[in-house]
């Protein structure tokens, strides 16, 4: 497995990835027209040109013998919601393709995470998780993190009963 960070001239790809790992994953949770509205949002050219050249932002793409199995996004200095730790790295964006889900890639890109933190000298790394995703929550929890408080979602286009969320750090 390789952590490949991306940069502009990786769009194309990082799109191409980002859909095709979020779509069988949470299609269920939009009204009609959410997906379209939220992969552009996530996905569009406009955003990820404005992204890829944030120096607060990274992007990475996940692959497995050449072939592209998922994505992340840390967001390098953002402050942990409802808490005075300023010095946080967020971990906004975790996707893999379904076959690559439950294979331990989750786990490793974690402890990249964790790595990569410590190399910042952040004070902690924090997510938010759907609070009804219970694998994901429990596979977080393992790797060390905790529920630090909820909150809300406010797309308009989500299914109400899946805005509700948790924010966790280690």
């Amino acid at each position: 497995m390789k952590i490949k960070k991306v940069d502009l001239k990786h769009l194309q790809e990082l799109r191409n990835i980002g859909i095709k790992s979020y779509l069988p994953h949470y299609t269920h949770l939009w009204k009609p027209k959410g997906v379209e509205w939220y992969m552009n949002r996530c996905f569009g050219d406009e955003n990820l040109k404005k992204e890829l050249a944030d120096k607060n932002i990274e992007y990475y793409i996940i692959e497995n013998e050449g072939e592209d199995i998922g994505m992340m996004k840390l967001v390098l200095k953002k402050s942990l919601p409802d808490s005075e730790t300023e010095n946080a790295l967020y971990l906004e964006k975790i996707y893999f393709v379904k076959e690559w889900t439950g294979k331990g890639v989750g786990r490793k890109l974690i402890e990249f995470v964790f790595n990569r933190a410590g190399e910042l000298n952040r004070d902690c790394v924090w997510l938010m998780a759907m609070d009804t995703s219970e694998k994901p929550i429990a596979a977080y929890e393992r790797a060390g993190f905790v529920i630090h408080s909820r909150t809300r979602l406010d797309f308009e286009l989500m299914k109400e009963e899946f805005r509700g969320m948790v924010v966790m750090t280690n």
